[in-house]
């Protein structure tokens, strides 16, 4: 067995051995059939944490990958859940928060949230459920949110104008594509890929964060650039360029060395490129690993230091080497220097994806 297909293989043992059994175990709440928002570092549920709807529809698209039924049909039940309980009965709107309880707390009709939700159903569709009336739903609420250029971010209009809700939205379009064939999740993935390549991104490849209303980048002072976002941005116009059968002809490598630079001396990457910043969360280290996977996969040059492997070693002993297996630390301080104290579920979907993608390239074919 080569390097790299040890590696894949202790990726999957501590997926399906250790972090599925933890968030589909201890990390559902019995009573409400519901997932928790946190669990703390003894692996014990934070219960008196409101919850995110996205959180619970993350962890759906997570654990209907899994190839165990009950995890799917656990999967199906979260999807429900939200597609039942999530809309407010008085505006119609999708909610945001949900209390202990699971009764409605705030209502956005968030881009972010109905981005997770399309990717949930899409996920579902291809392992064979039928969610097709729930989609017709998710893409007429979604219709609600169409702007001249893109979407509102949510039902308000709010600004700033964000990247990231269209991020998101363009890796549901491109799932939902993928498994459904359809012509008009390819063009409203185009449609977001438009945006990346004609706002969010800068010709050295940054990734902007805030526009005005007429997508003009905010004021540099209230700007941000988030290494991580760079990194996701590779991995997903690569995913979309295999499923549409397309060069969208995107610097990829560019934007990889730019996110590159911003990494700090100990190797991670910071949540925000500002020197000030003094955080660095689990979720940008597994957006690099992607990304680190992505540019070697299509025969990139990686600098020394930047191999999936020794990225995936630097995450693993900074994040993943926890009491509780199948856990994480999400938050260090600069200095590396604990910062956390509780597992969000939401880092689950971050980590799972980068490792199936690790899985995928360099795992062992079966026998």
């Amino acid at each position: 067995m080569t390097e790299t297909a040890q590696t894949a293989a202790r990726l999957e043992a501590w997926l399906n051995g250790a972090a599925l059994p933890l968030w589909t175990g201890t990390g559902v709440d019995a009573a409400t059939g519901t997932v928790w928002e946190a669990l703390d570092h003894d692996g014990r549920p934070l219960e008196d944490m409101q919850r995110r709807l996205r959180v619970q529809v993350r962890q759906a698209y997570c654990f209907v990958m899994s190839d165990d039924p009950a995890h799917q049909e656990l999967a199906l039940r979260l999807f429900r859940f939200a597609m039942d309980r999530g809309f407010d009965p008085v505006t119609g709107h999708l909610a945001a928060r949900l209390a202990p309880d699971t009764s409605i707390v705030t209502v956005l009709h968030d881009l972010y949230d109905m981005a997770f939700m399309l990717l949930a159903a899409a996920a579902l569709t291809e392992a064979g459920f039928d969610v097709g009336a729930d989609l017709a739903r998710l893409e007429a609420e979604l219709a609600k949110l169409k702007a001249p250029r893109g979407w509102y971010e949510n039902a308000g209009h709010s600004l700033p104008r964000r990247q990231n809700p269209h991020m998101h939205l363009f890796e549901a379009m491109t799932a939902l594509y993928k498994a459904t064939g359809e012509a008009r999740f390819r063009a409203m993935a185009e449609e977001c890929l438009g945006l990346f390549t004609g706002v969010f991104l800068t010709p050295d490849g940054r990734v902007l964060e805030f526009f005005d209303a007429d997508w003009t980048p905010v004021a540099e002072a209230e700007q941000a650039i988030e290494p991580g976002h760079m990194a996701e941005w590779v991995f997903l116009v690569d995913q979309f360029e295999q499923v549409a059968g397309v060069d969208t002809g995107l610097p990829l490598a560019t934007i990889f060395a730019a996110a590159l630079d911003r990494r700090d001396p100990s190797g991670l990457l910071p949540d925000v490129s500002d020197p000030q910043c003094g955080t660095r969360r689990t979720w940008p280290q597994t957006e690099f690993l992607k990304a680190a996977l992505v540019l070697r996969r299509r025969g990139g040059t990686l600098p020394e230091g930047a191999d999936p492997e020794t990225v995936l070693e630097l995450m693993w002993a900074q994040y993943l080497d926890t009491p509780v297996a199948g856990g994480w630390y999400d938050r260090r301080a600069a200095d590396g220097a604990l910062l956390s104290d509780n597992m969000p579920a939401s880092t689950f979907y971050h980590i799972f994806v980068a490792f199936r993608l690790y899985i995928g390239l360099h795992g062992t074919p079966e026998a």
